[in-house]
């Protein structure tokens, strides 16, 4: 059967990136489609030659979704529906074409053309989830649950950032799901005989794996996790649910739990991030991270803090001029290739930095000259940079904290005394 690859035109901000150069598990999304297409016995065609499947570039599926489509589709024309599912509800905002119907999510570039010219026909594709139900205080987030699934046949197309982030999710589900279950068994077994033990995160613990030449500390936690070659962990680091890619360093007290960490990038000393994708080389060293994407060679620093929940709803995102709905009121940002953020900035949820964008602190606001005669002048304020003194002048008296009129009472006692 043939298929035809369509070019989408479209490169995803804030990255500028073609959707076959998204990192999905630190591989490009142009590798998991041929990979996919390949194994779904498809022969890829330059042009459309019917009878053909035709597919976006920016597809994210398995094989087995592009062989349930296209034996439903069985010759006639016909276009994909994601069936109705707590994933479809998921993954399928913020994706031009993808409208919903009685059936689910109709996806208008997935679809089979017989060369006959007929009324395309609806074809259902279940990607055969599995629902984890997770306990939440209803004052959170306004529900007392949240529901994860585990798609055996994720679909989604990547049109922007926030699909990198929430394909890089479901990924793992993908060969979690295609493990046969006489795997599973054995690799239960031989977690238990080595963790001799039946508490869940030992048995997490002896079912990692672990590339050659890392450099693990005896403090710290590994579990459920996929290192790379070369990897270095830090003294009561802690990797949970995540990919690490070759040479990164998750360094002393860092954490990341359920996150994609892309070749030499680093997770600074103490540093928190959660379901997140790191590109090669990015660096974060924000304090708490979570539900962010940093492209290469970003760097994000200590008390730079990215907002990551909105009470009042679903956050929103740009895309194409306008405005749409994540669906999800749990989003962090994303960090353009070698965007560098200093400290003391707090960035909106949903927002995007560009390429390049290298944000600083107000000149004014840094104290950047210091007399070396100010010692034992009292307190000491920032005047544009500069550290002075501070004079019962520079405010009204009904408006200085009493500890600083006491403070200043004092010190110009003292200096009488002394004069």
């Amino acid at each position: 059967m043939n298929v035809y690859v369509e070019p989408t035109g479209r490169l995803i901000e804030p990255f500028g990136d073609p959707p076959g150069d998204a990192l999905i598990l630190n591989r490009p999304l142009s590798a998991w489609l041929a990979e996919a297409l390949e194994a779904a016995g498809l022969t890829r065609v330059e042009t459309v030659t019917p009878p053909c499947l035709v597919v976006p570039d920016a597809l994210f599926t398995t094989s087995g979704a592009l062989r349930a489509f296209v034996q439903g589709a069985a010759g006639r024309d016909a276009v994909l529906v994601l069936k109705d599912s707590v994933y479809g509800r998921n993954s399928t905002p913020v994706q031009p074409g993808v409208e919903p119907c009685e059936t689910g999510w109709r996806f208008a570039a997935v679809r089979f053309v017989s060369g006959r010219g007929e009324p395309p026909v609806d074809v259902v594709v279940d990607p055969e989830e599995q629902v984890i139900k997770m306990p939440m205080p209803t004052h959170y987030v306004g529900q007392g649950e949240i529901e994860i699934p585990f798609p055996k046949h994720p679909l989604m197309t990547v049109h922007h950032w926030v699909h990198i982030l929430w394909a890089n999710q479901v990924a793992g589900s993908i060969e979690l799901r295609a493990t046969p279950k006489w795997r599973f068994i054995l690799t239960g077994l031989w977690a238990l005989l080595r963790a001799r033990s039946l508490n869940r995160w030992r048995l997490l613990s002896k079912v990692n794996r672990i590339g050659k030449h890392c450099d693990i500390h005896p403090t710290a936690i590994i579990e459920g996790s996929t290192l790379g070659d070369g990897v270095s962990v830090g003294p009561f680091a802690r990797v949970l649910f995540s990919r690490v890619g070759d040479g990164a360093g998750i360094m002393a007290g860092a954490m990341a739990e359920a996150c994609t960490i892309g070749e030499r990038a680093v997770v600074s000393q103490q540093t928190v991030i959660r379901f997140c994708v790191l590109y090669p080389e990015s660096i974060a060293s924000q304090y708490l991270m979570q539900q962010c994407v940093l492209g290469r060679r970003a760097v994000t620093t200590g008390g730079a803090f990215s907002m990551d929940l909105n009470f009042d709803g679903p956050i929103r995102v740009p895309l194409d001029g306008r405005l749409h709905s994540t669906g999800t009121q749990f989003l962090g940002s994303a960090f353009g290739h070698r965007a560098r953020i200093g400290t003391g900035h707090w960035l909106a949820s949903g927002r995007m930095v560009p390429n390049e964008a290298f944000l600083i602190r107000d000149p004014k606001d840094v104290i950047a000259r210091i007399a070396p005669t100010l010692g034992g002048q009292g307190p000491l304020v920032n005047d544009a940079g500069t550290l002075r003194p501070l004079a019962a002048s520079d405010a009204p008296q009904a408006v200085i904290d009493p500890w600083v009129s006491r403070i200043l009472a004092s010190t110009d006692g003292r200096q009488r005394g002394h004069g």
